[in-house]
């Protein structure tokens, strides 16, 4: 969606009328963060799982994506909406509102996330490594929270950019300046793609699935005459 995006924006630059490139820019660089921010929920979700730190969050992991996830799909077809009413001939006005309402979702779906991952982290840090009994310093359950804090403040700046951007309207400053559009949206979403391609999300799935198999390998039933039956895993 980013790449396309500014494809659109690029042939813009030749054709300020074009609609079909208009249409490409200020839809898919609108919603394209919506999906860097299901998957930072989905991440956390995996952390939990992965440190067994489930009681330690506000939200049960089985609700946690879920939530934000809602969340986050709703901000998207809010600012999608907005988009293409934008694209119309009259419905300029009525599209930065919903848009600016889109980003309002998202941002305080956003701020909540992050307060739940800081308060995760902070009662795991206190409780959860002093009564684990895995081995914790073999998870790379550190970095990856890093990363997630990493784009999660970037991607709420974006946000936070993109709302005031709209509130200034068709004739705002911060429209009429290019430069602010690449600092504050593409830099840091660039930065969000170069951060999780260093720290892949899939490694904390692949622990995670590797740990489900060692536990399942290692249960064994004990019949009436004594004998220990190994229950090997799943394939």
């Amino acid at each position: 969606m980013e790449a396309v995006g500014y494809t659109g924006r690029a042939q813009s630059h030749f054709d300020q009328w074009k609609r079909s490139a208009f249409v490409m820019q200020s839809l898919l660089l609108l919603i394209a963060p919506a999906l860097f921010a299901a998957s930072i929920y989905i991440i956390l979700g995996r952390v939990i799982l992965l440190t067994d730190g489930d009681k330690y969050s506000l939200i049960r992991q089985k609700w946690l994506t879920k939530v934000f996830v809602a969340g986050d799909v709703l901000s998207l077809l809010v600012q999608g909406a907005g988009g293409g009413i934008m694209a119309t001939y009259n419905g300029m006005e009525t599209g930065e509102k919903i848009v600016i309402t889109g980003l309002f979702i998202q941002i305080i779906f956003f701020a909540f996330f992050v307060t739940v991952a800081g308060c995760f982290h902070v009662k795991w840090q206190r409780h959860g490594l002093a009564t684990g009994t895995m081995n914790l310093k073999a998870l790379p359950w550190r970095r990856h929270m890093v990363i997630l804090y990493t784009a999660s403040g970037l991607i709420l700046v974006r946000s936070i950019f993109r709302a005031i951007e709209y509130l200034g309207g068709n004739s705002g400053y911060l429209l009429k300046h290019e430069v602010f559009l690449y600092v504050f949206d593409s830099v840091l979403m660039l930065a969000v793609m170069i951060g999780f391609n260093v720290v892949h999300p899939s490694e904390v799935t692949q622990l995670h699935q590797q740990r489900l198999i060692q536990r399942a390998s290692e249960v064994e039933m004990k019949p009436n005459d004594g004998r220990k039956v190994r229950i090997e895993p799943w394939p």
